[in-house]
This record gives C-alpha cells, sequence and structure tokens, in this order.
C-alpha cells in the first residue's frame, strides 16, 4: 500500500545521522586548542587540524537503534575503508589519522572489527582477514543465482584486497575506531563543566552552542563558504565565550545559604577563634552563633565550588581578605584593652 501524503512529508529518521555529525562536530569543537581547526563535510564528515601537525579526518555514523552492532560484514565500514584507500593518493600529507565514530556496539566476533580496535593487531593479520572474507564472499556469490544481487560489501572488499601491500600498510596503520554508546549530549554537558559551569546549567549552555552552531552554517552554506572553523571563530563568531561568560556571570541565590544553618554538632569551645573572640570580650552565646555562620558559611560556599557557581581561587582570595581583615579588627580591640597580642595568625575555629 503507498504512503499517504502526510508519511511522505514526515521527518526522516535518515536526518539524525546528520544531526548526529553535527553534535560530533560541537565535541571536536569544544575541545579545540589554540591554532586548531575543525571543518564539516570538507575532507571528511569532520576533519581536525591538530596543534602537532597532523590532521583526523573522522567518517560518522549514526544508528537509531541502541541495539545496533558494527559486524563485520558492515557496509559502511568497508565503504569508509575503501574511501579512505582513495583520499590517501590525494593527500599530500602522510601526517593523518582515519577515525570511523560510531554509536554502534561493537561485535563480540572474531574479525576485521575486532583487528582494527586492537592496538597490538599485526597488520598481517588483518590483511589475511581481509583476504578470507573476500574467498568467503566469492564462494556464496557462485552459489547464487545469476539475477541474485551482488554482496553489497564486494566490490570494497575486492578492491582493498588487490592494493599493493605497502599501501595497505599505509591505511591501516592509520585507523582507528572510535565506540561512542554513551549518549551524545552527556558527553557534551560534561565538557561544559570544564568551564566552571554547573551540572544544572551546563545542558542549557549545549542547547545555545546547538542554536549558533546551527545559525552559522546556515550562513556558510548559504554564502557558498566552507565549514572549516578554527579557535578563534568558534570561540567569538561561534560566541562560545559569550555563552560561557554570562552563564559564569550569573547571580548566586544566597537564599540557598539558610540552609546550611541548621547545624546541631558544632563544639566552638576549643577552637582558637574562639578563644580569640573571649579574649575582646564576646559573650559565650555570641562566640556559639559565630561558630555556626562560619561553619554554614564554609559548607555553602563549598557546594557553590562543587555545583561550578564559585571557583576555588575565588574561595581563596575571600579567605585571605576576611583573615586580613580579621587580624586587624581583633589586633585593634586587644591593644585598646591593654593586653599583649598573641598568636594572631591562627584565625580557624
Amino acid at each position: 500500500m503507498p504512503k499517504s501524503i502526510f508519511e511522505q512529508t514526515s521527518a526522516d529518521k535518515s536526518q539524525l545521522g546528520f544531526d548526529y555529525q553535527d553534535l560530533i562536530c560541537l565535541e571536536y569543537l569544544i575541545d579545540l586548542k589554540p591554532g586548531e581547526s575543525v571543518g564539516l563535510e570538507v575532507f571528511d564528515d569532520v576533519h581536525h587540524n591538530r596543534i602537532n601537525g597532523t590532521k583526523a579526518l573522522v567518517q560518522v555514523k549514526h544508528s537509531v537503534s541502541d541495539d545496533s552492532t558494527l559486524t563485520n560484514r558492515d557496509i559502511d565500514l568497508w565503504k569508509t575503508l575503501y574511501n579512505w584507500s582513495k583520499a590517501l593518493s590525494e593527500l599530500s600529507t602522510n601526517n593523518i589519522e582515519f577515525i570511523f565514530f560510531t554509536n554502534k556496539k561493537k561485535t563480540s566476533r572474531s574479525g576485521i572489527v575486532q583487528l582494527l580496535d586492537n592496538n597490538q593487531t599485526k597488520l598481517s593479520e588483518i590483511f589475511f582477514t581481509i583476504s578470507e572474507i573476500k574467498k568467503d564472499i566469492s564462494l556464496k556469490e557462485i552459489d547464487k543465482g545469476v539475477d541474485a544481487p551482488e554482496n553489497p560489501i564486494k566490490k570494497y572488499v575486492d578492491y582493498i584486497d588487490v592494493l599493493p601491500d605497502s599501501e595497505k600498510e599505509n591505511l591501516f596503520s592509520k585507523v582507528n575506531l572510535i565506540f561512542s554508546a554513551d549518549d551524545i549530549f552527556n558527553r557534551l554537558t560534561k565538557k561544559i563543566e570544564y568551564f566552571s559551569v554547573s551540572k544544572t546549567e551546563s545542558i542549557d549552555v549545549v542547547y545555545q552552542l546547538i542554536g549558533v552552531f546551527r545559525k552559522q552554517k546556515y550562513e556558510r552554506i548559504k554564502n557558498g563558504k566552507k565549514i572549516l572553523i578554527d579557535y578563534d571563530m568558534f570561540r567569538k563568531d561561534f560566541q562560545f565565550d559569550r555563552i560561557i561568560k554570562i552563564t559564569q556571570d550569573r547571580k548566586i541565590d544566597f537564599s540557598r545559604y539558610h540552609h546550611f544553618k541548621n547545624i546541631n554538632n558544632i563544639d566552638p569551645k576549643d577552637g582558637l577563634f574562639s578563644i580569640q573572640l573571649a579574649d575582646i570580650d564576646i559573650s559565650p552565646e555570641e562566640i556559639t552563633e559565630y561558630a555556626i555562620e562560619y561553619a554554614a558559611t564554609n559548607m555553602f560556599i563549598q557546594s557553590l565550588i562543587a555545583d561550578g557557581n564559585f571557583t576555588v581561587v575565588e574561595n581563596f582570595s575571600i579567605d585571605e581578605e576576611v583573615v586580613e581583615g580579621w587580624k586587624s579588627i581583633y589586633r585593634q580591640i586587644y591593644n585598646n584593652s591593654g593586653t599583649e597580642c598573641v598568636n594572631e595568625n591562627e584565625t580557624q575555629c
């Protein structure tokens, strides 16, 4: 039965592959170092020009099924290997890495996938396995009927198998597989948290970056430009620095501070800070209240640091300022009492 006009015009799941490609590109962009650049569909799905002079060509393969597996006869894998073998003759550098990036799971069966994913594999084992795959496909092709369609990976396997050993060695010494079953949004939010952005706000930053990325991508394609983004461009034109700074500059909700004041096991009697307060005639009741305030403040600041709302450097600066302020106040009051000031450098409870 033919599809209705509404079914024909509904969103195609294949579009998810392009969306995933954009997200992988964004993942590489967030990790960019000064002097590096990332391209989208220039040399490959994604490519990364590294600061050390090497280039990574990344082929991104996405599956909508969580149970999808990269098998030894996966057509995407063999077509990619074929294209990379062709590309090597056109590239002017040997400082290159080929990355097959997929959200599929790795097959548990022995074969080409396991070999390519094992850094200890000898190239001779890969060559032998390819020849065995070619033989197996050829035998099965003989048993087929005349009108039966050819195995879709046959032409790619045949081509790679007959390459000179030097060319095969050049290709397979540069191939790496990345199996990234973790949700892409989880990976992106974790990267954003490295910029002192809290877990609760990191996903909002990701959404903003995606929006700017797609707008810039649209403008560049419309104007006939290639999507080639360097470090400074991503930080400025793609508004990465601005989005991060706006998020970091948000106002901290200090009303949450009062939740930390319900502390029942504070003993302010033995601390040097408490002794100093007693020395300047502060009552025991007030000393207890100050101790609770101190503990609550310290716990609150630690929670802000853990959430990414406050940095350790900021905490250190405030701590130094408070200590110096206390020294000045203590010294002034203590000296006015006519007693010699001692141990003024110790200010913690």
